[in-house]
């Protein structure tokens, strides 16, 4: 059974999936607290700067990840020799 090969140059993109979240998510949550000891109030503004963060960091991860793994479909079918999902298929004559 052969391994897959890994494009290792490649692997950083994948890692700063998850770190991108993570500080979207810390950066809204204290962007957050930061207005709720300017005005005074209870953690609500903390709370909805954590989900807000969430939210947009999820939905950065999943573009992302979708954009980086189109990519990487792209070049295993041209190692291939595949037609991609973008190309025409050969006549067959």
């Amino acid at each position: 059974m052969q391994q897959p090969q890994y494009d290792r140059s490649r692997v950083g993109a994948y890692l700063g999936l998850g770190i991108t979240f993570a500080l979207s998510a810390l950066f809204f949550a204290w962007l957050g607290s930061v207005l709720d000891k300017k005005i005074g109030s209870t953690p609500a503004f903390t709370l909805l700067g954590a989900l807000v963060g969430g939210a947009a960091g999820f939905y950065n991860l999943v573009r992302r990840a979708m954009a980086l793994q189109e990519g990487d479909s792209h070049k295993r079918n041209d190692e291939d020799g595949e037609v991609g999902p973008s190309g025409k298929a050969p006549d067959k004559r």
